[in-house]
């Protein structure tokens, strides 16, 4: 294995990874923005502008919609949760940033 084939494994491993991880803390936050939790909306107010924070939600929407799928619709499915707020990306900014944004 020459060295450009290691650095390019290297890039494409950390780039995959560096997604999943920050996807995942994105489509975290994002839920429990969903019902408005305080502490997530203070959260996100402290670390995203609205327009870096709208970006983000386009970007890790492929996990955003996992994030739903086992936290939200499958528990729901099962009978384990009663409440269960539909999926809208635009209700999760409004939630975040609402009248500020």
């Amino acid at each position: 294995m020459s060295n450009l084939e290691f650095f390019g494994y290297l890039f494409a491993y950390g780039a995959i990874l560096t997604y999943l991880v920050l996807g995942f803390i994105v489509s975290f936050e994002s839920i429990l923005a969903l019902y408005e939790v305080p502490a997530a909306v203070r959260w996100i107010r402290e670390w995203h502008s609205p327009a870096g924070y709208r970006r983000m939600l386009m970007l890790f929407f492929p996990m955003l919609q996992l994030a739903y799928l086992f936290l939200e619709l499958i528990p729901h499915l099962l009978g384990l949760s009663d409440e269960r707020r539909p999926f809208d990306p635009d209700r999760i900014w409004w939630a975040a940033f609402g009248e500020d944004g």
